[in-house]
């Protein structure tokens, strides 16, 4: 897959920095922003992202609350978490709800593009699992496995 076919949502409510990680990510992928949990949820239902990086304190829901709406409705995307106040109660909580990485602040941009490509790879060979696993592809290998 291209890397401009891959999509992520940034969810900060700080703009410097919402407007920071759109410029740095969007060299490489399509980007989107969102201000908020709310207007967050609004975009993923209109659309399919491969990953949601979401501050973890938002204004209204939090980013726990997004990544359990996220896991729910697109088990398939990753999504990371980003905080200022690292708490093991919330990174614990975060992980539960399926978030692939809790990254603490300041960011390092260098290990963010790191941390989002071992993402995207992970979503790529799950997904590739999962198309190995679908009925199609057991009847064929059966079939092909018969006439070996």
């Amino acid at each position: 897959m291209e890397s401009k076919e891959i999509s992520i949502l940034i969810v900060e409510d700080d703009e410097l920095a919402r407007e920071g990680l759109t410029a740095l990510l969007s060299a490489e992928y399509t980007c989107f922003s969102a201000a908020t949990a709310e207007e967050a949820i609004r975009l993923i239902g209109a659309r399919f992202f491969n990953l949601v990086l979401t501050d973890l304190h938002l204004p209204g829901a939090s980013g726990l609350e997004l990544c359990r709406f996220v896991y729910n409705m697109a088990p398939e995307t990753v999504m990371m978490v980003m905080t200022g106040m690292a708490d093991i109660r919330y990174r614990n909580r975060a992980l539960r709800q399926g978030v692939l990485y809790y990254i603490d602040k300041p960011i390092d941009p260098q290990k963010l593009l790191v941390w989002i490509e071992s993402g995207l790879r992970s979503q790529a060979l799950a997904a590739a699992r999962h198309r190995h696993n679908q009925p199609t592809s057991r009847a064929f290998r059966t079939m092909w496995l018969r006439a070996s």
